[in-house]
């Protein structure tokens, strides 16, 4: 879609791009790194939020994904690196838990 309009509690959050609406309210980028043999703890490079033996997933700020993504390649075995932004519903729930009780902006009536 062109255009995304979120409205909570009859008061309008955001009227613009899908895109904007992800970097507005998507502060973080989802990583996920697949290396040979065993992962040791990489907490230290973001918020771990999925792990396996050889596999995790984790939450790192925007602003701190290059330099995350260079020091895992260069710490581990690396077989698979990959940077997403995270799914749109977990935009859209940060941005319904971003407002207000009070309606700052209320929705035109149709």
């Amino acid at each position: 879609c062109e255009r995304v309009i979120v409205i909570h509690r009859g008061a309008k959050l955001f009227d613009g791009d899908l895109s904007e609406l992800a970097n507005r309210f998507g502060a973080l980028k989802t990583v996920t790194v697949h290396v040979t043999g065993t992962l040791p703890d990489v907490s230290r490079y973001g918020s771990v939020t999925e792990r396996t033996a050889d596999k995790a997933v984790l939450a790192v700020p925007r602003g701190e994904v290059a330099g995350v993504a260079s020091r895992l390649l260069a710490d581990l075995d690396v077989l698979d690196l990959s940077i997403e932004d995270p799914p749109i519903e977990d935009v859209i729930e940060r941005t319904f838990a971003s407002g207000d009780d009070e309606p700052a902006e209320p929705a035109p009536a149709e």
